[in-house]
């Protein structure tokens, strides 16, 4: 992809995911529940960052992990080793909540386009946004705004 272009997201679940075959210049964010096996996403990914926290807004369990600065953290840092990938795949176990919220986190924080993501995943997590948001503001991430 040359530079200064916007990469496609795609959002899906676990399963479509460990079916998905990735092609040229493409990186994946694998995110899964604590307790589960790391999804089995294709070796073809240039690079695969991994997260595990849960499905949560709030901490309802003390046992809970919940999106921190952290985890937003080391997305900006993955997409910064990695700046221009022509797809990124994100999943999460259902492809409903988690990973479209760091997906719209993402354009948020790129100046990338929202809506249509929005349409398509109405279920995205309030607080993964929300965190990913915070993160880039907090750490003031230098990050390229597309005009």
């Amino acid at each position: 992809m040359a530079r200064g272009k916007v990469p496609e997201l795609v959002v899906l679940s676990r399963e479509d995911a460990e079916r998905y075959e990735a092609g040229l210049r493409e990186i994946c964010i694998s995110i899964s529940d604590p307790e589960a096996e790391p999804a089995k996403v294709s070796s073809q990914f240039a690079a695969v960052l991994r997260l595990q926290f849960h499905d949560v807004t709030q901490r309802g369990e003390p046992s809970d992990i919940l999106f921190a600065p952290e985890h937003a953290q080391a997305v900006h840092d993955f997409l910064e080793k990695w700046p221009d990938p022509d797809r990124i795949v994100l999943h999460c176990n259902m492809g409903v909540s988690r990973s479209p919220g760091v997906a719209l986190g993402l354009c948020d924080v790129r100046g990338w386009a929202t809506a249509g993501l929005e349409r398509a995943h109405p279920g995205w997590n309030r607080l993964v946004r929300a965190v990913m948001n915070q993160a880039a503001t907090m750490t003031k991430i230098e990050v390229r705004r597309l005009s």
